[in-house]
């Protein structure tokens, strides 16, 4: 067995295929881009541009696609918590997931998420080793702030409690400045978010390879501003892409393409990680949903356009569930997606926490993702084969009467593997006579064992005072009149 487990959806003759299908829709159909200055930009790196509508010539496509850094990395806060591309050690990172709408509690509540309950999920998302960044979900407003500054309240409280990486999703325009501004804050300045970037943006193509005013400024203001980008595709097989995996695959990518080469036509050199986070309509129902295996197929299509077409790491949804529960449907679709998005090379794998198709999070599912992640990292890393691992010597030399179990060989390996901290190996007996849990059971167990010592993590008084600053300003510039 090679180390770097693989298993591919595409031979070499069908990328090559998507790769010239896609490059011509760029160069032929072109894009729709909603922002004046992104526009003036383009249209003097040498990209075709009449009215609000953008062709990339195949000459500009290819010096763009020479100028995606292929190694950089996401800052930590903390540097122990820095995110090098590629993977050191040909492996994944993982991020929480975003935009959910909903918080499923570890008690069963289930209500629009507030920002005590972000608070709570980021520094849970902070404890757990096998989560390497987060990103932001929808909180509700209420009455505290203006929903107009959603994500700025939000990752204000977010800031406040973790020291990872975080990938920001701006709600509005004018909103990306101040997202921008807040992180410099924490980094120590501007020069110092460029150089140890702690965030990273998403950027989304609505509708079909169209690009509103808000994603272009986006793109234009973290590529100036040196943030790394991953721009991000989310369309739905069957509704607005076409129904089959090849199909919606190359549309998301294509549209995530013309995102890489716009931010290195802005700012050559930007680091990008390629997000195309594919759904799929059920025509039965007519709901979105996000793990049916065509889904899974399309997402492999994908990570295998970029990693291994462009040598441009990829990221899309690695978990999560159509089930609003934590049942046996959950744990079949969020392994599945897990396995098969880790082993077609995905440098990310996103959505931890969430079901119920990305509208809700839960603390119990970000417990049992964090487990199932460890779980796929050993799968992903393969084994090594020689003499050593085989146990030649001691076969070579086994006589009647030994055990394996008391041979140094076990010894040396046997933690070789990941651990589980919450599935079972017991015995029905033994099961039953603690508890006869079940796997949410004993994860909603295990986090209220930890939630109590989950503290904030402490920022610099002058970096609390310049981030209220930020936000109360934000709060009085951005309110929009009733």
């Amino acid at each position: 067995m090679a180390k770097g487990i693989k298993a591919k959806a595409l031979n070499e003759q069908e990328l090559a295929f998507l790769k010239e299908k896609m490059e011509w829709l760029l160069a032929n159909k072109g894009i729709k881009v909603e922002h004046d200055e992104v526009l003036e930009i383009l249209a003097g790196a040498g990209a075709e541009v009449n009215g609000q509508y953008v062709k990339f010539p195949q000459a500009v496509i290819d010096k763009a696609l020479k100028d995606v850094p292929r190694e950089f990395t996401l800052a930590g806060v903390d540097p122990q918590y820095d995110l090098k591309f590629p993977h050191p050690e040909g492996s994944f990172y993982t991020r929480t997931n975003t935009g959910g709408m909903f918080y499923l509690s570890e008690n069963d509540t289930y209500n629009h998420i507030t920002l005590d309950q972000v608070a709570e999920y980021t520094r849970l998302m902070q404890a757990l080793d096998n989560i390497n960044y987060y990103s932001l979900p929808s909180t509700n407003p209420g009455t505290d702030f203006p929903s107009e500054c959603i994500d700025i309240h939000t990752f204000d409280t977010v800031i406040r409690n973790t020291r990872k990486h975080g990938w920001l999703q701006p709600y509005e325009s004018e909103n990306v400045n101040y997202l921008i501004e807040m992180a410099a804050a924490v980094a120590g300045g501007k020069e110092e978010l460029r150089k140890r970037p702690i965030v990273s943006l998403i950027c989304c193509s609505v509708p079909f390879l169209t690009y509103k005013h808000m994603d272009a400024n986006i793109i234009l203001q973290g590529a100036r501003a040196g943030v790394p980008l991953q721009p991000c595709s989310l369309p739905a097989a069957g509704a607005n892409a076409p129904i089959t995996p090849d199909g919606i695959a190359l549309l998301a990518c294509a549209e995530v393409m013309a995102m890489i080469i716009m931010a290195q036509l802005i700012a050559p050199g930007t680091p990008c990680v390629a997000t195309p986070l594919l759904f799929e309509m059920d025509m039965m129902s007519t709901n979105t949903t996000q793990s049916a295996m065509s889904t899974t197929i399309g997402r492999m299509i994908a990570m295998e356009l970029f990693q291994d077409g462009y040598g441009i790491p990829a990221h899309t949804y690695a978990t999560g569930s159509d089930s609003p529960i934590l049942d046996s449907q959950a744990g079949i679709e969020q392994a599945t997606l897990a396995i098969m998005v880790a082993l077609s090379g995905g440098s990310v794998l996103g959505g931890a926490g969430q079901i119920e198709t990305a509208k809700t999070i839960s603390p119990v599912q970000l417990m049992i993702d964090n487990d199932l992640f460890g779980m796929v990292r050993q799968l992903k890393a393969g084994v090594t084969v020689d003499e050593e691992h085989v146990g030649w010597n001691e076969l070579v030399n086994l006589k009647e009467n030994e055990a394996f179990i008391t041979l140094d060989h076990t010894f040396n390996h046997f933690r070789d593997g990941y651990r589980s901290n919450l599935f079972t190996r017991d015995a029905k007996a033994t099961w039953e006579g603690k508890g006869g849990k079940t796997l949410a059971e004993r994860a909603k167990e295990a986090y209220l064992a930890m939630k109590d010592d989950l503290k904030p993590v402490s920022l610099p008084e002058n970096v609390v005072k310049e981030l209220d600053a930020i936000v109360a300003r934000a709060d009085k510039e951005l309110k929009v009149s009733k």
